[in-house]
């Protein structure tokens, strides 16, 4: 299996070192090494990706176009926290830029360097869910 990952949507949840930590270690100098566990393991933890940061695919698969199984889109509020998109989403930024994602996570909280997208500013200027 190979594992991708794309910084600029991470939201840092920590969900993929919890899930696997053997394979996911941020102490390690390549923090991902998808060899040390079985690959249904490793797709399994990065399905829990709540960004869209880490995708995976098995070798020899070419990577798959965004989209869910049946192409619905559900979108959960995390409380405190970002929309959680699962499902084919394009966004086009203001500069024009398309960005094709089966999961992501939008911005609450206005903080976000990374707009539309969640960067996980949410955390450390005091977000709160409306009540």
């Amino acid at each position: 299996i190979v594992v991708t990952f794309d910084p600029t949507l991470c939201i840092h949840s920590a969900i993929c070192l919890r899930s696997l930590p053997e394979v996911f270690d941020v102490n390690e100098r390549r923090w991902i090494q998808p060899e040390k566990a079985d690959a249904a393991a490793v797709a399994a933890a990065v399905a829990k990706c709540p960004s869209g940061a880490l995708q995976a695919r098995r070798l020899g698969e070419r990577p798959a176009a965004a989209a869910s199984a049946n192409g619905e889109v559900t979108v959960t509020v995390r409380q405190n926290g970002p929309l959680i998109v699962r499902g084919r989403v394009v966004v086009e930024r203001e500069n024009g830029e398309v960005v094709e994602k089966a999961t992501c996570s939008f911005c609450r909280c206005g903080g976000t360097k990374n707009a539309p997208f969640c960067d996980g500013t949410h955390n450390s200027n005091g977000f709160r869910s409306p009540s």
